[in-house]
Parts: C-alpha cells; sequence; structure tokens
C-alpha cells in the first residue's frame, strides 16, 4: 500500500488524532505537489485570498493554473477563490479538474458540493457530498450540506 492509499484508510480511523494527522499529511502532499518554488506561489496566491485582495489572488492562481496545469492544489486554491467571489459555474469547473486529476481530493468534493449547493442544485450537492462522506466519514461539515440539501428539496 503506498503512503497516499494509507492516509487515505486514516482517514476512516475512528481515532480523531489518526484522522487529523492523515488530513494535515494529505494536505501536505497536494501542496508540495511541483515543488518548492511553485508551492511559494501557491502560497503566495492563498494568502492574498486571505487577505480578501481577491483580484491580485486571482493573477496569481490564474496564471499558476496557466503555467502548471497538472499542479492540482493550483487548480483547488482557484476554485475556492472564485467560490469566495461568487463565480460559481467557474469554481465548479476548477473542482472538477481538481477530481479528474485526483478523484479522492476531499476538498474538491466539498468545494464541489459547496458550489452546486448555491447553485440551488441540491441533488448533484447532496450526491458529491456523500462521496466526499466515502472519503472522511467523519466529517460532519459534509453531513450537515446534506441536510441543508435535503431542507430545500423539500
Amino acid at each position: 500500500m503506498d503512503n497516499t492509499s494509507q492516509l487515505l484508510e486514516e482517514l476512516k480511523s475512528e481515532d480523531p488524532a489518526t484522522r487529523e494527522k492523515a488530513t494535515l499529511e494529505l494536505w501536505v502532499t497536494w501542496h508540495q505537489q511541483k515543488g518548492i518554488e511553485l508551492e511559494r506561489e501557491l502560497n503566495k496566491g492563498t494568502q492574498l485570498m486571505d487577505q480578501q485582495k481577491h483580484n491580485d489572488a486571482l493573477i496569481v492562481l490564474q496564471g499558476l493554473v496557466d503555467k502548471c496545469p497538472d499542479f492540482t492544489e493550483a487548480h483547488n486554491k482557484l476554485a475556492t477563490l472564485l467560490f469566495l467571489m461568487g463565480q460559481y459555474d467557474e469554481a465548479v469547473k476548477e473542482c472538477e479538474e481538481v477530481l479528474i486529476q485526483i478523484p479522492h481530493h476531499f476538498g474538491a468534493l466539498n468545494g464541489l458540493g459547496m458550489c452546486l449547493y448555491e447553485l440551488k442544485q441540491f441533488e448533484q450537492s447532496i450526491q458529491v457530498f456523500q462521496r466526499a462522506l466515502e472519503i472522511q466519514p467523519y466529517a460532519q461539515v459534509n453531513r450537515t450540506y446534506i441536510a441543508r440539501c435535503r431542507a430545500n428539496l423539500n
């Protein structure tokens, strides 16, 4: 079993510390996927996003995706930014690209589910959050969104 497979199994552990460690290690792996220089650019874009300098963050993150289209986490951060900017359709496309590259990317599944929720595509959103629960069965946020979606369908 490779390291990623092991970490994915640990996400299903009953022990919260084991799950938290596995989650963190997967995030680190994804961030460092393309080396330190591109990780620095990713961190710069994330910092600008955190400072709510969305247009500047968009320039950095879109540039990173254009320069290195197989840098999965750059697509994921761009999806997050587009979500924050209310550009849900574009964010969906970025989440889908992440999931093409890394089908078990629980962050992209969560983001995709949230985008679909905002687009009022509740049935599709439920399906995505259920996929996320298969990977992270203890992630309460997914259950919360499933309940919200179901409430909106009734």
